[in-house]
Protein backbone atom coordinates (compact mmCIF):
# COMPACT_ATOMS: atom_id res chain seq x y z
CA UNK A 1 0.00 0.00 0.00
CA UNK A 2 1.01 3.53 -0.46
CA UNK A 3 2.38 5.26 2.38
CA UNK A 4 0.41 8.52 3.53
CA UNK A 5 -0.32 10.64 6.75
CA UNK A 6 -2.12 12.56 8.90
CA UNK A 7 -1.67 14.84 11.74
CA UNK A 8 -4.20 17.09 13.28
CA UNK A 9 -2.09 19.19 15.55
CA UNK A 10 -1.18 21.41 13.11
CA UNK A 11 -4.00 21.22 11.25
CA UNK A 12 -4.28 25.00 9.89
CA UNK A 13 -0.85 24.08 8.15
CA UNK A 14 -2.70 21.59 5.95
CA UNK A 15 -4.08 22.21 2.21
CA UNK A 16 -7.99 22.23 1.37
CA UNK A 17 -9.39 20.17 -1.24
CA UNK A 18 -10.62 23.55 -3.75
CA UNK A 19 -13.90 21.98 -4.16
CA UNK A 20 -14.47 20.54 -0.55
CA UNK A 21 -14.10 24.13 0.59
CA UNK A 22 -16.90 25.62 -1.84
CA UNK A 23 -19.18 23.23 -0.70
CA UNK A 24 -21.65 24.43 2.35
CA UNK A 25 -20.94 22.56 5.81
CA UNK A 26 -23.73 21.16 6.78
CA UNK A 27 -25.07 22.28 10.55
CA UNK A 28 -26.21 21.16 13.73
CA UNK A 29 -29.70 21.45 13.39
CA UNK A 30 -31.59 20.42 16.51
CA UNK A 31 -33.57 22.46 19.09
CA UNK A 32 -31.91 25.49 20.35
CA UNK A 33 -29.35 24.31 23.31
CA UNK A 34 -29.04 20.97 22.05
CA UNK A 35 -26.22 19.05 21.49
CA UNK A 36 -24.35 16.24 20.67
CA UNK A 37 -23.75 13.73 23.40
CA UNK A 38 -19.74 13.53 24.63
CA UNK A 39 -17.97 10.34 24.72
CA UNK A 40 -17.03 11.72 28.28
CA UNK A 41 -20.75 11.44 28.79
CA UNK A 42 -21.11 8.19 26.90
CA UNK A 43 -18.52 5.91 28.35
CA UNK A 44 -19.91 7.01 32.34
CA UNK A 45 -23.00 4.81 30.81
CA UNK A 46 -20.80 2.53 28.63
CA UNK A 47 -17.94 1.49 30.40
CA UNK A 48 -15.40 -0.80 29.05
CA UNK A 49 -15.15 -4.30 30.40
CA UNK A 50 -12.72 -7.44 29.54
CA UNK A 51 -13.03 -8.85 26.32
CA UNK A 52 -14.44 -12.34 25.12
CA UNK A 53 -15.07 -13.95 22.23
CA UNK A 54 -16.73 -17.13 21.47
CA UNK A 55 -16.72 -19.32 18.63
CA UNK A 56 -19.54 -20.11 17.19
CA UNK A 57 -19.05 -22.02 13.95
CA UNK A 58 -18.02 -21.81 10.75
CA UNK A 59 -19.31 -22.08 7.35
CA UNK A 60 -17.43 -22.90 4.37
CA UNK A 61 -19.11 -21.13 1.05
CA UNK A 62 -18.09 -22.70 -2.56
CA UNK A 63 -14.92 -20.12 -2.09
CA UNK A 64 -16.08 -17.36 -4.70
CA UNK A 65 -16.56 -14.51 -2.51
CA UNK A 66 -13.80 -14.82 0.43
CA UNK A 67 -14.68 -15.05 4.08
CA UNK A 68 -16.61 -12.89 5.88
CA UNK A 69 -17.10 -12.56 9.75
CA UNK A 70 -20.17 -11.67 11.91
CA UNK A 71 -19.71 -10.68 15.69
CA UNK A 72 -23.09 -10.52 17.90
CA UNK A 73 -23.62 -9.32 21.75
CA UNK A 74 -23.28 -12.26 23.66
CA UNK A 75 -26.17 -11.25 26.03
CA UNK A 76 -28.39 -11.38 22.84
CA UNK A 77 -26.88 -14.12 20.80
CA UNK A 78 -29.01 -16.93 22.26
CA UNK A 79 -32.66 -15.13 21.29
CA UNK A 80 -30.76 -14.37 17.49
CA UNK A 81 -29.67 -17.51 16.83
CA UNK A 82 -32.14 -19.02 14.46
CA UNK A 83 -31.95 -15.67 12.27
CA UNK A 84 -28.25 -15.63 12.66
CA UNK A 85 -28.98 -19.02 11.25
CA UNK A 86 -30.53 -18.18 8.20
CA UNK A 87 -28.20 -15.18 7.48
CA UNK A 88 -25.48 -17.34 7.68
CA UNK A 89 -26.83 -20.01 5.38
CA UNK A 90 -28.14 -16.99 2.88
CA UNK A 91 -24.19 -15.90 3.04
CA UNK A 92 -23.32 -19.70 2.27
CA UNK A 93 -25.50 -20.16 -0.47
CA UNK A 94 -24.01 -16.62 -2.43
CA UNK A 95 -20.38 -18.09 -2.19
CA UNK A 96 -19.00 -16.57 1.30
CA UNK A 97 -17.33 -18.85 3.87
CA UNK A 98 -18.79 -17.43 7.16
CA UNK A 99 -17.17 -17.06 10.79
CA UNK A 100 -19.35 -16.77 13.44
CA UNK A 101 -19.10 -15.38 17.25
CA UNK A 102 -20.41 -14.70 19.87
CA UNK A 103 -18.56 -11.39 21.44
CA UNK A 104 -18.96 -9.87 24.85
CA UNK A 105 -16.99 -6.96 26.76
CA UNK A 106 -13.98 -5.33 25.54
CA UNK A 107 -12.23 -2.28 24.17
CA UNK A 108 -11.94 -0.54 20.57
CA UNK A 109 -7.97 -2.05 20.79
CA UNK A 110 -8.96 -5.24 22.00
CA UNK A 111 -11.67 -5.62 18.89
CA UNK A 112 -9.37 -4.48 16.48
CA UNK A 113 -6.37 -6.71 17.35
CA UNK A 114 -9.14 -9.44 17.18
CA UNK A 115 -10.05 -8.39 13.68
CA UNK A 116 -6.62 -8.12 12.58
CA UNK A 117 -5.57 -11.44 13.79
CA UNK A 118 -8.49 -12.61 11.39
CA UNK A 119 -7.96 -10.68 8.60
CA UNK A 120 -4.16 -12.16 8.58
CA UNK A 121 -5.25 -15.65 9.81
CA UNK A 122 -8.10 -16.14 7.13
CA UNK A 123 -8.21 -12.81 5.45
CA UNK A 124 -11.43 -12.09 6.10
CA UNK A 125 -13.91 -9.43 3.47
CA UNK A 126 -15.29 -7.58 5.86
CA UNK A 127 -17.22 -7.63 9.59
CA UNK A 128 -20.69 -7.56 10.69
CA UNK A 129 -21.34 -6.39 14.29
CA UNK A 130 -24.76 -7.21 15.84
CA UNK A 131 -26.26 -5.21 19.22
CA UNK A 132 -24.14 -3.15 21.82
CA UNK A 133 -20.09 -3.52 20.61
CA UNK A 134 -17.39 -1.70 21.53
CA UNK A 135 -17.23 2.19 20.17
CA UNK A 136 -13.90 4.15 18.85
CA UNK A 137 -13.94 7.58 19.56
CA UNK A 138 -12.19 10.45 17.61
CA UNK A 139 -11.97 14.05 18.56
CA UNK A 140 -10.57 17.58 16.68
CA UNK A 141 -9.59 20.33 18.08
CA UNK A 142 -11.86 22.83 15.66
CA UNK A 143 -13.85 20.75 13.36
CA UNK A 144 -13.87 22.23 10.11
CA UNK A 145 -11.56 25.12 11.60
CA UNK A 146 -15.03 26.96 12.61
CA UNK A 147 -17.07 24.58 14.84
CA UNK A 148 -14.69 24.20 17.68
CA UNK A 149 -13.86 21.21 19.66
CA UNK A 150 -15.74 18.09 17.88
CA UNK A 151 -15.81 13.94 19.03
CA UNK A 152 -17.52 11.70 17.67
CA UNK A 153 -17.80 8.04 16.84
CA UNK A 154 -15.48 6.44 14.06
CA UNK A 155 -15.61 3.32 12.86
CA UNK A 156 -13.00 3.61 10.20
CA UNK A 157 -11.14 2.62 13.04
CA UNK A 158 -11.55 -1.09 12.15
CA UNK A 159 -11.74 -0.82 8.77
CA UNK A 160 -7.98 0.30 8.96
CA UNK A 161 -6.14 -2.53 10.53
CA UNK A 162 -2.50 -1.82 9.97
CA UNK A 163 -2.84 1.61 10.34
CA UNK A 164 -1.20 3.74 13.34
CA UNK A 165 -4.12 5.62 15.58
CA UNK A 166 -2.94 8.10 17.74
CA UNK A 167 -3.77 10.14 20.57
CA UNK A 168 -1.86 13.26 21.39
CA UNK A 169 -4.73 16.01 21.77
CA UNK A 170 -5.36 14.76 25.41
CA UNK A 171 -3.42 12.17 25.93
CA UNK A 172 -4.53 8.99 27.69
CA UNK A 173 -8.37 10.85 27.25
CA UNK A 174 -9.88 7.34 25.22
CA UNK A 175 -9.95 9.16 22.01
CA UNK A 176 -8.02 9.44 18.82
CA UNK A 177 -6.98 12.21 17.23
CA UNK A 178 -4.07 11.63 14.16
CA UNK A 179 -4.27 8.98 11.81
CA UNK A 180 -1.24 7.92 9.77
CA UNK A 181 1.27 5.34 8.35
CA UNK A 182 -0.76 2.94 5.72
CA UNK A 183 -4.52 4.41 6.49
CA UNK A 184 -6.37 2.68 3.60
CA UNK A 185 -9.23 0.09 4.89
CA UNK A 186 -8.45 -3.93 4.42
CA UNK A 187 -11.92 -4.43 5.49
CA UNK A 188 -15.41 -3.12 5.79
CA UNK A 189 -17.26 -3.03 8.82
CA UNK A 190 -21.50 -3.13 9.00
CA UNK A 191 -23.38 -1.86 12.36
CA UNK A 192 -26.64 -3.06 13.48
CA UNK A 193 -27.06 -1.30 17.11
CA UNK A 194 -30.93 -0.34 18.61
CA UNK A 195 -29.83 2.56 20.60
CA UNK A 196 -32.97 3.84 22.23
CA UNK A 197 -35.45 2.81 19.55
CA UNK A 198 -36.83 0.07 21.18
CA UNK A 199 -36.06 -3.33 22.16
CA UNK A 200 -32.81 -4.55 21.00
CA UNK A 201 -33.99 -8.79 20.23
CA UNK A 202 -37.55 -7.50 18.90
CA UNK A 203 -36.16 -5.28 16.59
CA UNK A 204 -33.12 -7.06 15.21
CA UNK A 205 -36.00 -10.07 14.85
CA UNK A 206 -37.74 -7.84 12.46
CA UNK A 207 -34.61 -6.92 10.85
CA UNK A 208 -33.17 -10.54 9.41
CA UNK A 209 -37.19 -11.14 9.11
CA UNK A 210 -36.88 -8.40 6.43
CA UNK A 211 -33.09 -9.37 5.33
CA UNK A 212 -34.12 -12.83 4.21
CA UNK A 213 -37.28 -11.81 2.53
CA UNK A 214 -35.13 -9.31 0.47
CA UNK A 215 -32.75 -12.48 -0.09
CA UNK A 216 -35.20 -14.06 -1.53
CA UNK A 217 -36.78 -11.26 -4.09
CA UNK A 218 -40.23 -10.51 -1.48
CA UNK A 219 -39.08 -7.32 -0.27
CA UNK A 220 -37.39 -5.72 -3.00
CA UNK A 221 -38.60 -2.61 -4.04
CA UNK A 222 -38.62 -0.78 -7.53
CA UNK A 223 -35.58 0.04 -8.70
CA UNK A 224 -35.69 3.88 -8.41
CA UNK A 225 -34.18 6.73 -6.35
CA UNK A 226 -35.31 9.78 -4.39
CA UNK A 227 -33.10 11.76 -4.83
CA UNK A 228 -34.61 15.12 -2.22
CA UNK A 229 -31.81 18.22 -1.64
CA UNK A 230 -32.42 21.16 0.25
CA UNK A 231 -31.49 24.25 -0.58
CA UNK A 232 -27.76 25.13 0.29
CA UNK A 233 -26.33 22.36 -2.09
CA UNK A 234 -28.68 23.45 -4.96
CA UNK A 235 -25.96 23.94 -7.49
CA UNK A 236 -24.24 20.61 -6.96
CA UNK A 237 -27.53 18.69 -6.88
CA UNK A 238 -27.64 17.71 -10.87
CA UNK A 239 -24.44 15.82 -10.34
CA UNK A 240 -25.22 14.39 -6.90
CA UNK A 241 -28.13 12.91 -9.03
CA UNK A 242 -26.14 11.35 -11.39
CA UNK A 243 -24.38 9.88 -9.34
CA UNK A 244 -27.35 8.29 -7.72
CA UNK A 245 -28.24 7.28 -11.28
CA UNK A 246 -25.69 5.01 -11.78
CA UNK A 247 -27.39 2.65 -9.74
CA UNK A 248 -30.86 3.44 -10.47
CA UNK A 249 -30.92 5.40 -13.66
CA UNK A 250 -34.79 5.59 -12.72
CA UNK A 251 -34.40 8.66 -10.29
CA UNK A 252 -36.96 11.00 -9.03
CA UNK A 253 -35.09 14.54 -8.57
CA UNK A 254 -36.39 17.80 -5.99
CA UNK A 255 -34.11 20.44 -5.48
CA UNK A 256 -36.63 23.57 -5.74
CA UNK A 257 -35.65 26.08 -3.05
CA UNK A 258 -39.30 26.48 -2.02
CA UNK A 259 -40.36 22.85 -2.38
CA UNK A 260 -37.86 20.70 -0.93
CA UNK A 261 -39.79 20.75 2.68
CA UNK A 262 -40.61 18.47 5.17
CA UNK A 263 -44.07 18.29 3.95
CA UNK A 264 -43.26 17.75 0.18
CA UNK A 265 -40.94 14.91 1.73
CA UNK A 266 -43.06 13.51 3.52
CA UNK A 267 -45.49 12.77 0.45
CA UNK A 268 -42.37 11.80 -1.61
CA UNK A 269 -41.49 8.95 1.08
CA UNK A 270 -44.79 7.30 0.40
CA UNK A 271 -43.95 6.11 -2.82
CA UNK A 272 -42.56 2.78 -3.37
CA UNK A 273 -38.44 3.06 -3.95
CA UNK A 274 -34.84 1.42 -3.56
CA UNK A 275 -32.67 4.19 -2.73
CA UNK A 276 -33.66 7.99 -0.69
CA UNK A 277 -30.71 10.24 -0.48
CA UNK A 278 -31.34 13.21 1.55
CA UNK A 279 -29.30 15.94 2.02
CA UNK A 280 -30.27 18.29 4.30
CA UNK A 281 -29.00 20.48 7.52
CA UNK A 282 -29.88 17.64 10.34
CA UNK A 283 -29.40 16.58 14.10
CA UNK A 284 -29.87 12.88 15.36
CA UNK A 285 -33.57 13.88 16.06
CA UNK A 286 -35.07 14.99 12.24
CA UNK A 287 -34.29 16.84 9.31
CA UNK A 288 -35.08 20.61 8.88
CA UNK A 289 -35.52 21.96 5.25
CA UNK A 290 -35.82 25.64 4.78
CA UNK A 291 -38.27 27.35 2.12
CA UNK A 292 -39.85 31.27 2.02
CA UNK A 293 -36.17 32.31 0.58
CA UNK A 294 -34.32 30.77 3.71
CA UNK A 295 -36.26 32.43 6.27
CA UNK A 296 -39.02 29.67 7.35
CA UNK A 297 -38.13 26.20 8.16
CA UNK A 298 -39.76 22.88 8.58
CA UNK A 299 -39.24 19.60 10.14
CA UNK A 300 -38.68 15.44 9.28
CA UNK A 301 -38.43 14.35 12.56
CA UNK A 302 -36.60 10.84 12.91
CA UNK A 303 -39.76 9.44 14.90
CA UNK A 304 -41.62 9.82 11.79
CA UNK A 305 -38.93 7.01 10.19
CA UNK A 306 -40.87 4.47 12.46
CA UNK A 307 -44.49 5.81 12.08
CA UNK A 308 -44.69 6.32 8.32
CA UNK A 309 -42.63 3.39 7.84
CA UNK A 310 -41.90 4.37 4.27
CA UNK A 311 -41.59 2.04 1.45
CA UNK A 312 -38.06 2.46 1.05
CA UNK A 313 -35.13 0.22 1.62
CA UNK A 314 -32.07 1.98 1.40
CA UNK A 315 -30.57 5.64 2.47
CA UNK A 316 -27.83 7.92 2.16
CA UNK A 317 -28.30 10.78 4.93
CA UNK A 318 -26.00 13.74 3.89
CA UNK A 319 -27.35 14.78 7.39
CA UNK A 320 -25.31 15.72 10.19
CA UNK A 321 -24.94 13.44 12.79
CA UNK A 322 -27.95 11.49 11.49
CA UNK A 323 -26.15 8.66 11.68
CA UNK A 324 -24.70 8.65 15.35
CA UNK A 325 -25.51 5.73 16.67
CA UNK A 326 -25.31 6.19 19.89
CA UNK A 327 -27.57 8.64 20.38
CA UNK A 328 -30.87 7.27 21.58
CA UNK A 329 -33.43 7.33 18.59
CA UNK A 330 -30.98 8.33 16.10
CA UNK A 331 -32.33 8.90 12.74
CA UNK A 332 -30.66 6.97 10.92
CA UNK A 333 -31.04 3.99 12.94
CA UNK A 334 -34.92 4.68 12.83
CA UNK A 335 -35.05 4.19 9.39
CA UNK A 336 -33.28 0.99 8.96
CA UNK A 337 -35.47 -0.41 12.28
CA UNK A 338 -38.84 -0.05 10.26
CA UNK A 339 -41.56 -2.33 10.91
CA UNK A 340 -41.81 -3.75 6.99
CA UNK A 341 -38.82 -1.50 5.34
CA UNK A 342 -35.85 -0.47 6.09
CA UNK A 343 -32.26 -2.86 5.28
CA UNK A 344 -29.79 -0.16 5.48
CA UNK A 345 -28.54 3.59 5.22
CA UNK A 346 -25.13 5.19 5.37
CA UNK A 347 -24.33 8.31 6.77
CA UNK A 348 -22.36 10.54 9.24
CA UNK A 349 -21.91 10.26 13.08
CA UNK A 350 -20.84 14.02 13.44
CA UNK A 351 -21.12 17.09 11.53
CA UNK A 352 -20.36 16.04 7.77
CA UNK A 353 -21.19 13.32 5.29
CA UNK A 354 -20.35 11.95 1.99
CA UNK A 355 -18.88 13.85 -1.15
CA UNK A 356 -17.30 12.10 -4.36
CA UNK A 357 -20.64 10.02 -4.72
CA UNK A 358 -19.25 8.63 -7.90
CA UNK A 359 -17.14 5.84 -5.70
CA UNK A 360 -19.98 4.46 -3.69
CA UNK A 361 -22.51 4.46 -6.47
CA UNK A 362 -20.32 3.05 -9.48
CA UNK A 363 -19.39 -0.15 -7.59
CA UNK A 364 -23.14 -0.58 -6.71
CA UNK A 365 -24.22 -0.72 -9.89
CA UNK A 366 -21.85 -3.16 -10.83
CA UNK A 367 -23.17 -5.29 -8.03
CA UNK A 368 -21.08 -5.06 -5.38
CA UNK A 369 -22.39 -4.98 -2.05
CA UNK A 370 -23.30 -2.41 0.69
CA UNK A 371 -19.81 -2.94 2.72
CA UNK A 372 -18.06 -3.19 -0.51
CA UNK A 373 -18.49 -0.17 -2.18
CA UNK A 374 -18.38 1.75 1.13
CA UNK A 375 -14.68 0.32 1.44
CA UNK A 376 -14.18 1.28 -2.70
CA UNK A 377 -15.40 4.75 -1.36
CA UNK A 378 -13.32 4.85 1.59
CA UNK A 379 -10.34 3.89 -0.37
CA UNK A 380 -10.57 6.54 -3.07
CA UNK A 381 -10.70 9.23 0.17
CA UNK A 382 -7.44 7.90 1.59
CA UNK A 383 -5.42 7.25 -1.33
CA UNK A 384 -3.55 10.15 -1.36
CA UNK A 385 -3.16 10.68 1.74
CA UNK A 386 -6.05 13.29 3.80
CA UNK A 387 -6.64 16.14 4.36
CA UNK A 388 -7.69 18.33 7.22
CA UNK A 389 -10.63 19.06 5.34
CA UNK A 390 -11.35 15.50 4.28
CA UNK A 391 -11.22 14.16 7.25
CA UNK A 392 -13.66 16.62 8.83
CA UNK A 393 -15.94 15.63 6.25
CA UNK A 394 -15.83 11.82 5.97
CA UNK A 395 -14.55 10.63 9.34
CA UNK A 396 -17.97 9.82 10.73
CA UNK A 397 -19.25 8.11 7.52
CA UNK A 398 -20.95 4.95 8.92
CA UNK A 399 -22.57 2.18 7.40
CA UNK A 400 -25.63 1.08 9.39
CA UNK A 401 -26.50 -2.28 7.34
CA UNK A 402 -26.00 -5.89 6.72
CA UNK A 403 -22.90 -4.59 5.00
CA UNK A 404 -23.23 -8.04 2.81
CA UNK A 405 -26.56 -6.83 0.88
CA UNK A 406 -26.46 -5.71 -2.99
CA UNK A 407 -28.89 -3.03 -3.49
CA UNK A 408 -29.27 -4.70 -7.07
CA UNK A 409 -30.89 -7.44 -5.70
CA UNK A 410 -30.23 -11.01 -4.73
CA UNK A 411 -33.02 -13.01 -6.78
CA UNK A 412 -33.12 -14.89 -9.42
CA UNK A 413 -32.30 -12.33 -12.10
CA UNK A 414 -36.25 -12.23 -13.04
CA UNK A 415 -36.32 -9.17 -14.74
CA UNK A 416 -39.00 -6.37 -13.71
CA UNK A 417 -41.75 -5.36 -16.11
CA UNK A 418 -44.94 -3.76 -15.73
CA UNK A 419 -47.26 -5.47 -18.70
CA UNK A 420 -45.83 -8.88 -19.21
CA UNK A 421 -46.71 -12.14 -20.29
CA UNK A 422 -44.57 -14.72 -18.13
CA UNK A 423 -44.84 -18.17 -19.21
CA UNK A 424 -43.81 -21.41 -16.94
CA UNK A 425 -44.56 -24.95 -17.86
CA UNK A 426 -47.60 -25.13 -16.18
CA UNK A 427 -48.23 -21.36 -15.44
CA UNK A 428 -49.31 -18.04 -17.05
CA UNK A 429 -49.45 -14.54 -15.83
CA UNK A 430 -50.96 -12.11 -18.06
CA UNK A 431 -50.80 -8.05 -16.39
CA UNK A 432 -53.68 -5.98 -17.35
CA UNK A 433 -52.98 -2.27 -16.47
CA UNK A 434 -56.02 -0.86 -17.37
CA UNK A 435 -58.09 -2.52 -14.16
CA UNK A 436 -55.46 -2.83 -11.73
CA UNK A 437 -55.89 -7.02 -12.06
CA UNK A 438 -53.98 -10.10 -13.52
CA UNK A 439 -54.75 -13.17 -15.55
CA UNK A 440 -53.37 -16.12 -14.21
CA UNK A 441 -53.75 -18.98 -16.75
CA UNK A 442 -53.03 -22.90 -15.20
CA UNK A 443 -52.44 -25.34 -17.86
CA UNK A 444 -53.17 -28.03 -16.49
CA UNK A 445 -52.70 -31.51 -18.31
CA UNK A 446 -53.69 -33.99 -15.98
CA UNK A 447 -55.01 -33.99 -12.44
CA UNK A 448 -52.01 -31.43 -9.76
CA UNK A 449 -53.05 -30.80 -6.39
CA UNK A 450 -52.24 -26.45 -6.50
CA UNK A 451 -51.78 -23.43 -4.79
CA UNK A 452 -51.60 -19.70 -5.10
CA UNK A 453 -50.53 -17.60 -2.77
CA UNK A 454 -49.88 -13.46 -3.11
CA UNK A 455 -47.50 -11.82 -0.79
CA UNK A 456 -46.32 -8.37 -0.19
CA UNK A 457 -43.02 -7.33 -0.49
CA UNK A 458 -42.26 -7.83 3.34
CA UNK A 459 -43.37 -11.42 2.91
CA UNK A 460 -47.04 -11.64 4.66
CA UNK A 461 -49.42 -13.37 3.36
CA UNK A 462 -52.06 -11.01 1.37
CA UNK A 463 -54.57 -13.29 0.17
CA UNK A 464 -54.88 -16.89 -1.32
CA UNK A 465 -55.81 -16.89 -4.88
CA UNK A 466 -56.64 -20.48 -4.97
CA UNK A 467 -56.87 -23.13 -1.59
CA UNK A 468 -55.33 -26.24 -2.06
CA UNK A 469 -57.28 -28.51 -3.91
CA UNK A 470 -57.00 -30.47 -7.08
CA UNK A 471 -57.62 -28.94 -10.64
CA UNK A 472 -58.29 -31.76 -13.48
CA UNK A 473 -58.10 -28.85 -16.45
CA UNK A 474 -56.80 -26.11 -17.71
CA UNK A 475 -58.06 -23.34 -16.03
CA UNK A 476 -58.25 -19.43 -15.62
CA UNK A 477 -59.45 -16.52 -13.08
CA UNK A 478 -58.14 -13.10 -12.29
CA UNK A 479 -56.79 -11.21 -9.39
CA UNK A 480 -58.10 -7.76 -9.04
CA UNK A 481 -55.16 -6.64 -6.19
CA UNK A 482 -57.42 -7.16 -3.34
CA UNK A 483 -56.92 -8.31 0.09
CA UNK A 484 -58.67 -11.17 1.95
CA UNK A 485 -60.99 -8.55 3.34
CA UNK A 486 -61.52 -7.10 -0.17
CA UNK A 487 -59.46 -4.08 0.21
CA UNK A 488 -57.69 -2.64 -2.61
CA UNK A 489 -53.75 -3.12 -2.35
CA UNK A 490 -51.50 -0.26 -2.85
CA UNK A 491 -49.03 0.45 -5.27
CA UNK A 492 -46.32 -1.72 -4.94
CA UNK A 493 -44.12 -4.82 -5.67
CA UNK A 494 -45.89 -8.62 -4.79
CA UNK A 495 -45.11 -11.82 -4.86
CA UNK A 496 -46.87 -15.03 -6.29
CA UNK A 497 -46.00 -17.99 -5.39
CA UNK A 498 -47.39 -21.38 -6.93
CA UNK A 499 -47.36 -24.80 -5.95
CA UNK A 500 -48.28 -26.91 -9.14
CA UNK A 501 -47.51 -30.81 -7.96
CA UNK A 502 -44.44 -30.77 -6.12
CA UNK A 503 -43.05 -27.32 -8.28
CA UNK A 504 -42.81 -24.46 -7.06
CA UNK A 505 -43.20 -20.99 -9.22
CA UNK A 506 -42.67 -17.48 -7.94
CA UNK A 507 -43.22 -14.35 -9.98
CA UNK A 508 -42.63 -10.61 -9.01
CA UNK A 509 -45.24 -8.28 -9.92
CA UNK A 510 -45.35 -4.84 -10.04
CA UNK A 511 -48.78 -2.75 -9.58
CA UNK A 512 -48.38 0.88 -10.52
Amino acid sequence: MTRKSIFLILSLSLLFSADYDKIPLLKWAGPPGSRPETYEEWIAQHPYTDFYSYFDKIVYGDGRLGTVVILTQQSIASALASKINQLINNLQSEGYTVLSYEVSGGTPETLRTFLRSLYNNNNIEGVFFIGNLPVCWFEIKNDFNQYGYADFPIDLFYMDLDGTWLDTMNTGNGKYDGHFGNIDPEIYVGRLTTTGIGTDTVLLKNYFRKDNAYRHDTLELWHRALVFVDDDWIPWAPEWATDVSLLYPDTMNFWHAETTRASVYRVKLDTPQAWVSVFAHSWPGGHCFYYNNGNQSDYYYSTEYTTQNPPANFYNHFACSFARYTTNGYGSGRSVFNQDYGLGAIGSTKTGSMLDFYYFYNPLANGKTLGAAFKDWFMYITSNGVSFDELCWHYGMTLLSDPFLKPTGHGTGITEANVSMNVYKNLEIYGNLSNSSIQIRLNIDKPERVSIIAYDCAGRKVKVLLAEGIIYSPTQFFWSFTDENGNSLHAGVYLIRAKIGTEIYCRKLIKI
